[in-house]
């Protein structure tokens, strides 16, 4: 997972047009959010992460002050990993070409020919596990997303540490315990959800590799993928990434 989780997803860039431009916003701005499932939750995952950062920067909190993330029972691994299905992954693609169609009908067609050619969740494996990271863990996905998110928000292309992956795994990890949004939970729901992040998170590697060079356009695929964000409930000029993971912003 080396700078912007880019050069892992670099077979993504067939999902995004040829040429993209600054006033290609209308594919943008209606993509990073609505092709989510709504089963997801992540609006409650998103306050959660916020609540969480806000706590981790309240001065003298205890840890047994009574709060819910303080009594919530850590999420164990096996609560967010599932068992992939192919048959779940096509349907997942399926589902995923269809919500965006709606908003970018030729780009859903890129998308359902490269999901044709090559299954790009499993092109992930390796690159994730470089740094720690599964592609069959919903916090791992979600940690994908959340990195890929901020540096395009932020127009950063910047390394992505082993150390720096797993702690923003382990802080979606804990808001997910929080929000009690996985409980229960099906593996073919994790999975979609997963998938979904992955697909999000790559397709948002593939446009910042486009905007290299291309003021207008970085600045715009940054105003996007930020309003994306919102619409899950995650403020992402409120946060910095280190390697301890997201901290609130100074």
């Amino acid at each position: 997972m080396r700078r912007t989780l880019a050069g892992m997803f670099v077979l993504a860039a067939a999902i995004m047009p040829a040429s993209l431009s600054a006033q290609d916003t209308g594919w943008s701005n209606g993509f990073w959010s609505t092709t989510l499932p709504a089963i997801t939750g992540t609006d409650t995952l998103g306050l959660a992460l916020r609540n969480s950062l806000q706590d981790d920067d309240s001065p003298g909190e205890s840890a047994d002050t009574g709060s819910e993330a303080a009594t919530t029972p850590p999420t164990a691994a096996a609560d967010l990993r599932y068992t992939p299905s192919h048959e779940r992954r096509i349907a997942n693609f399926a589902n995923f070409v269809a919500k965006s169609r709606l908003s970018d009908p030729q780009g859903a067609n890129n998308l359902a020919k490269l999901f044709s050619s090559q299954d790009v969740v499993e092109g992930m494996k390796a690159p994730l596990g470089a740094v720690g990271l599964r592609i069959d863990d919903v916090a791992d996905a979600y940690a994908a997303w959340w990195i890929n998110a901020w540096q395009a928000g932020r127009g950063r292309d910047e390394d992505v540490s082993r150390q720096m992956a797993i702690a923003v795994r382990d802080q979606a990890a804990a808001a997910m315990a929080s929000s009690g949004m996985l409980r229960g939970a099906s593996d073919a729901a994790k999975q979609e959800m997963a998938e979904s992040l992955l697909i999000q998170a790559a397709l948002i590697a593939a446009a910042m590799e486009q905007s290299k060079g291309n003021a207008a356009l970085s600045r715009a695929i940054a105003a996007a993928v930020s309003q994306g964000a919102r619409g899950m409930n995650v403020d992402l000029a409120t946060m910095t990434l280190t390697e301890q993971g997201f901290v609130p912003a100074r």
